[in-house]
């Protein structure tokens, strides 16, 4: 599938110890997800959290106006990144279906 439009980087917000290859692998998964969008992405962010109980991964997007947010909780950031991702791409499908449900009838030919 083509992307709708080019991915920015997402704004990336870290607590507690997060190294910069997950920090990486966080990004790459979002984008990953990204490209799924039925719309423009207008902005996006993620938010990981390494000093919660439970390692946290927060997702944020901005789907043309429409705020997407999900979060996973995984034994370890990567873990809770694959999470995220799976739970991103569920939320972008539901998103373009309920799109496809409401398109307005082709006008009738006379």
């Amino acid at each position: 599938m083509a992307s709708m439009s080019p991915i920015t980087a997402p704004t990336v917000r870290t607590h507690g110890l997060v190294d910069e290859a997950t920090r990486a692998y966080a990004v790459r998964k979002l984008e990953a997800a990204l490209h799924h969008a039925p719309a423009p992405v207008l902005r996006s962010w993620l938010v990981l959290d390494a000093a919660a109980p439970g390692d946290r991964v927060d997702a944020h997007v901005d789907v043309n106006g429409v705020p997407v947010h999900v979060h996973a909780v995984g034994m370890g950031l990567q873990e809770a990144t694959d999470l995220m991702q799976q739970k991103l791409r569920s939320c972008l499908r539901r998103i373009r279906r309920r799109a496809a449900d409401h398109v307005p009838p082709a006008p009738a030919k006379l």
